[in-house]
């Protein structure tokens, strides 16, 4: 199964292309309150890192062994989104293949934080789409 968000296509787009490759079946991460692609986004997202508020997203069953996790970075860790939808979830006993979007960040920089919302996950921490 792969999961991600994507705000503005980036993410969505290579979840796609692993889609493609693995013939995994698609989830995209459902807010409560969808953040929209905008310039307020950003007071948006500000506020809530600043107040430690994390959106809310929606529970779904998660059958599927290994779960490939895509999401943006924002401020230099993973997006409030994907951090909402692992409160929500538990992935416990689930391989995990993370990968990201950005234009300077690296996975590594949001491993500390999968780790601490996924605790009992295993988590492929090499995982590269483009070696599928």
């Amino acid at each position: 199964m792969i999961i991600y968000y994507s705000l503005t296509g980036h993410t969505k787009k290579l979840a796609q292309e692993i889609a493609k490759k693995t013939e995994d079946k698609l989830y995209e991460i459902q807010l409560d309150k969808p953040y929209k692609n905008n310039p307020l986004v950003l007071a948006r997202f500000t506020k809530e890192k600043a107040t430690g508020v994390i959106p809310t997203a929606h529970k779904i069953d998660i059958e599927d062994a290994v779960i490939y996790l895509g999401y943006p970075m924002w401020g230099g860790d993973m997006s409030l989104a994907m951090q909402g939808f692992l409160m929500a979830n538990d992935l416990s006993g689930k391989h995990i293949k993370p990968f990201i979007t950005s234009g300077t960040s690296t996975l590594k920089m949001s491993l500390k934080t999968l780790k601490k919302l996924a605790p009992d996950a295993m988590i492929d921490a090499n995982f590269n789409s483009d070696m599928l």
